[in-house]
């Protein structure tokens, strides 16, 4: 492939330091392409700019990235500011940006460059408030060619982006008459990973090893904590207590590897010990650079990831890598990746429409606390019986978790190992490169829009999206035993003032007598002269009964 490999990347990481809040994927994947994109493109120069005033073979991990290319491919560091400086000096065939900068990498081309070349860029998150105005517009206002592709990581990334585009093209038609068009093409190949480093090992040397257990089944969840941009745990933890309880000669373990908000380890360890599971609940820091030990060491791999800041999720596939049964969430990336029934299980997710007030006020004066993303992760349900069900049947059968275990990592090593991943790049590159020949070169104008409803965007990433007036509820037996004292109502600190205690405690009320529907629920609760709600608020609390297995979700009674 000619020339293939004379590639220009914005170069925006170094080597990691710890962070407070967890391990960021992005981070992950970006540096792993990074690296992947020496260890095995064709032969040709690698062209990585950075902001830094001065970028030299071993400043800012360039040594290291210097030594992991192959023979024949020659990674060639400058500055930025010299491309922009002296741009015909330093030619490149494409140029792809790791972080979906497609609109900065539109400006670079169309300040600087007597050619066309193709671009590409590689999104990582598509929830953030201000995405709408920053981003989409920019790359609205410029058109770009069809020469350019935005690469969407799995389906449900690439419909977000394009509800996420559709919405303000939209939006600008209707307020300003503007008829703007997304031009490039958006393309789906997968993140990956080193699957030599990502593989099957003995795991009683390994436990040894990490200080674990070593006769039991463990199951881990690794990844941040963090029901912001992450997954909310509090579910799966009861789901582990009745797993526990049902399997008295299991020695069962939960390893919970990772870290984040103080304030979430704490709800989380304190929920772990008024269950009495203190002793079997383990929670450790898992450094980055052993996440591949923690996945060998593992029994099955868990992620019921809910937040719609998640567009693929590597944790799934690095345990896949590793030959570790997988049982994740219905959710977006995870639908790509996981096979259920093959290398493990999707629970099935709901959403549903209540989030007018959290889409309208998300952005406005909120410092970027992600509240709009924990408000909608709050309201995203995993089915709890589904999941109890499913873990059942892998912790009682060492058969399939064998053979969920081969096909786990054949999949790996055909789909997401690197090198897959590298060559599916470089033929699109050369796909795009051909058109590029084919079109006149022009300049590209440039100006500036607002916000979408979350649910318009993303409720696709949930299983099902249900209306609620249709629906029929009715207390589970652990609402039951929450009612009656008998156990205690899990729920996060900062749920108080957008979650309502007596709010809960009268809809459990109502349930106890029998099974409502969604509209008899609704009178009820507006009939009552001490509660002040809405419909709005009415859904919310509901769904976040349904996300703990307080109530559950019945067919109704004609």
């Amino acid at each position: 492939m000619k020339d293939l490999a004379n590639v220009g990347l914005y170069l925006d990481w170094s080597d990691p330091d710890p962070d407070e809040d967890g391990v960021f994927g992005r981070d992950v994947a970006v540096e792993g392409f990074c690296e992947a994109l020496l260890r095995y493109s064709s032969p040709g120069k690698i062209r990585l700019f950075r902001n830094s005033p001065v970028l030299s073979v071993g400043s800012d991990g360039s040594d290291r990235l210097q030594s992991m290319a192959l023979s024949g491919v020659d990674p060639v560091f400058s500055e930025i500011r010299k491309l922009k400086a002296d741009f015909e000096s330093h030619p490149f065939s494409v140029w792809h940006d790791m972080d979906g900068n497609l609109q900065s990498a539109h400006d670079l081309r169309a300040r600087y460059s007597s050619r066309l070349y193709p671009i590409t860029a590689t999104p990582h998150v598509f929830s953030y408030a201000t995405l709408g105005h920053s981003w989409v517009l920019r790359m609205l206002l410029q058109p770009g060619y069809s020469c350019d592709a935005m690469i969407c990581p799995t389906r449900a990334a690439k419909s977000a982006f394009t509800n996420l585009v559709d919405g303000v093209r939209d939006s600008l038609a209707q307020s300003h008459d503007l008829k703007l068009e997304f031009e490039p093409r958006t393309d789906i190949i997968p993140l990956g990973l080193d699957t030599e480093l990502f593989r099957p090992r003995p795991k009683h040397p390994i436990r040894k090893k990490l200080n674990l257990p070593k006769e039991v089944l463990i199951l881990l969840w690794v990844g941040r904590l963090s029901p912001l941009d992450k997954a909310d745990l509090l579910p799966l933890i009861r789901v582990f207590f009745q797993l526990c309880r049902d399997n008295p000669d299991e020695q069962l373990i939960l390893l919970i590897g990772g870290s984040g908000h103080r304030f979430v380890e704490r709800t989380l360890v304190d929920y772990v010990n008024k269950l009495g599971l203190s002793d079997k609940v383990i929670f450790s820091t898992v450094p980055s650079e052993e996440r591949h030990l923690y996945h060998a060491a593992a029994d099955i791999f868990l992620s019921p990831a809910d937040s719609i800041q998640e567009t693929f999720g590597i944790t799934p596939i690095e345990a896949m890598s590793c030959g570790v049964p997988q049982v994740v969430s219905d959710w977006n990336g995870y639908k790509d990746t996981v096979v259920d029934g093959k290398t493990g299980f999707r629970i099935d997710t709901m959403m549903t429409s209540c989030d007018e007030d959290v889409s309208q006020s998300a952005g406005v004066y909120d410092g970027g606390d992600m509240f709009d993303h924990f408000l909608m992760g709050q309201s995203t349900v995993i089915d709890p019986v589904m999941m109890q069900k499913r873990l059942q049947e892998l912790i009682s059968n060492k058969d399939l978790r064998y053979q969920m275990s081969q096909e786990s990592r054949q999949r790996a090593l055909q789909c997401y190992d690197w090198s897959v991943v590298i060559k599916s790049y470089e033929e699109l590159w050369s796909e795009l490169g051909d058109i590029a020949k084919k079109l006149s070169w022009k300049s590209s104008a440039k100006e500036d829009y607002e916000g979408l409803k979350l649910s318009q965007i993303f409720g696709h990433y949930a299983t099902q999206k249900k209306d609620l007036f249709i629906m029929t509820f009715v207390l589970s037996d652990f609402g039951e035993r929450v009612c009656d004292h008998k156990e205690i109502l899990p729920a996060y600190q900062s749920v108080v003032g957008v979650l309502s205690v007596p709010i809960i405690c009268a809809l459990m009320d109502i349930l106890r007598e029998k099974k409502f529907t969604y509209e008899l629920i609704v009178k009820h609760m507006q009939g009552n002269s001490e509660i002040k709600i809405t419909r709005n608020q009415i859904s919310k609390h509901l769904l976040w009964l349904l996300k703990m297995g307080l109530i559950l979700s019945v067919e109704p009674e004609f």
